[in-house]
């Protein structure tokens, strides 16, 4: 039987990893389970095999390496001990690897999410839909920044925007899918960023300008290279389109900075293809 259910897990990841669920959809999440293992802070793998995204908060990175990333894991497997239960947002959310999507809560109605906050290991981070009342999330994390504590210590973490994650090599042809070239970009203060004027650069110089677009705290916005229809309304994922017909990315390596209306830096992010050690 556990022959089975592993065979049925890994075929599951492969599917999932190519961008698609199993035949016959996904398996319903368990209510409960107790935690295999924890990679970083926000991916878990409980007892079931089930992998866990973390649901409202975003830590930092183990690869590449990045602050705290090893502090946000220690604190997530000092946390999450005995039967833990999925607070799910819909029945049976997923990510784009086929994650579920969902807060972890202890017995004692410890929420990790709000933990991690407090620590100043995560920020707040918001995929719509997404109807919580995020009052505690926010406190959580306004206290950690006033004492300066984990992330909020660092240089990444001073502006009110953070780049989550930079694709600047889309898949395939770039030149055929533009907007598959994106950044994450999430508002990490308290209160709503409008970003009408700030403009994103790249390393040579080339910028391109944002367009009004109110970001709620936590909320995320990606920025396409591409033409697209703006999307600005926070019950969906916010969208901006820099209107570019060809690549705006270096594949192999680039760094994007956000400036505001000001011209002051709010935040950069490298992308480099390390070559292969011979």
């Amino acid at each position: 039987m556990r022959s089975l259910i592993a065979a049925t897990l890994l075929l599951a990841s492969s599917i999932a990893l190519a961008g698609g669920p199993p035949p016959g959809g996904w398996p319903l999440p368990p209510k409960s389970s107790t935690v295999a293992s924890v990679y970083d802070g926000d991916t878990v793998t409980l007892a079931t095999g089930d992998k866990i995204r973390l649901r409202w908060v975003n830590t930092p990175e183990l690869k590449p390496a990045e602050a705290y990333g090893v502090e946000a894991r220690e604190a997530a497997v000092a946390f999450l001990t005995g039967e833990i239960t999925l607070l799910l947002g819909s029945e049976n959310p997923r990510d784009g690897y086929g994650r579920i999507v969902s807060g972890l809560q202890r017995e004692d109605g410890g929420n990790l999410s709000i933990h991690l906050l407090e620590l100043g290991l995560a920020h707040l981070f918001i995929i719509p839909p997404d109807d919580t009342d995020l009052t505690p999330f926010l406190e959580a994390q306004a206290k950690a920044q006033a004492a300066k504590r984990g992330i909020w210590s660092t240089d990444r973490y001073q502006g009110a925007l953070h780049i989550t994650s930079f694709h600047a090599n889309a898949p395939g042809d770039d030149r055929e899918n533009v907007n598959g070239e994106y950044l994450r970009v999430c508002n990490v203060t308290n209160e709503p960023v409008n970003v009408d004027g700030y403009r994103i650069a790249k390393s040579t110089g080339q910028s391109y300008t944002f367009p009004a677009l109110t970001i709620p705290p936590g909320h995320t916005v990606k920025v396409f290279s591409g033409v697209g229809e703006h999307q600005t309304s926070p019950g969906e994922q916010l969208e901006i389109y820099l209107g570019s017909a060809t690549p705006i990315w270096n594949n192999k390596s680039d760094r994007a900075t956000i400036y505001d209306r000001f011209g002051k830096v709010i935040d950069a992010r490298d992308h480099e293809v390390k070559s292969a050690t011979p």
